[in-house]
């Protein structure tokens, strides 16, 4: 009986062991960076067009919390509140619109760190039951110098007058005069210290992660996502 009780276990080892050596780990590496980049690619397609963020529910950037809370606390106030209702939908509306404007350039630096990106556990990633275990990986080791290096790329874009004003000149006029008096002694306010920037970058890695989370779990689920032999033959040790 004790015989019987070790086989699962010695049956386990022996097939993560076989699949180790049967299918080449630098050929699984190969399949998981060609489902990511497949992914980037559909971020591109779905969320670099006009509305690709401010439609999308799933990815739309809303404002900061702390901005957020300050445009709930104007509703008690109404000789400010229809204004400031109106400069937060402008900027909602801005940073979704920059966002759409940067991702042609942001994929790019994306699909870069796919490619740079050495799997070391290659073969633990593509047989996790976690269907987004390659998008985790990826972001785990690059989301903090994406971020970085797209900040230039969309800080410009927000100093662009997108909808006949810029993203950053709405970010004053929404909290310019708010953090003046905040800063006032005797004044007990926090100010909103919320780096914008940093804010509409993290946000549209986010969306771009997302979708590309799509892509690697449709992969992993449906044979005809599968489009090259590469991708049918490692994904095809999942079925």
């Amino acid at each position: 009986m004790k015989v019987l009780a070790k086989f699962p276990i010695f049956l386990a080892f022996f097939l993560l062991f076989s699949c180790d050596k049967i299918f080449n780990r630098d050929e699984t590496a190969a399949a998981l960076k060609e489902a990511l980049s497949i992914g980037s690619q559909f971020a591109l397609k779905t969320l670099g067009v006009t509305d690709g963020f401010y439609l999308d529910l799933a990815v739309k950037i809303g404002l900061p919390q702390d901005a957020a809370n300050l445009v709930k606390a104007a509703q008690n106030i109404p000789v400010i509140n229809s204004a400031i209702n109106k400069v937060a939908d402008d900027l909602i509306l801005a940073m979704n619109r920059a966002a759409e404007t940067s991702i042609e350039e942001v994929i790019p630096i994306v699909a870069k760190a796919i490619t740079d990106m050495t799997i070391q556990d290659a073969t633990q990633i593509l047989f996790s039951d976690n269907k987004l275990a390659a998008t985790d990986y990826l972001r785990g080791k690059t989301f903090a110098p994406l971020c970085g290096v797209c900040q230039s790329v969309i800080e410009p874009v927000m100093r662009q007058n997108i909808i006949g004003t810029s993203t950053l000149d709405l970010w004053e006029n929404l909290t310019g005069y708010y953090n003046q008096v905040a800063s006032f002694p005797l004044v007990s306010l926090d100010p909103i210290e919320t780096n914008l920037v940093l804010y509409a970058t993290q946000k549209t890695l986010d969306g771009v992660f997302l979708k590309i989370g799509i892509e690697e779990k449709k992969i992993r689920e449906d044979v005809n996502a599968r489009t090259s032999d590469l991708l049918r033959r490692v994904f095809g040790r999942l079925d």
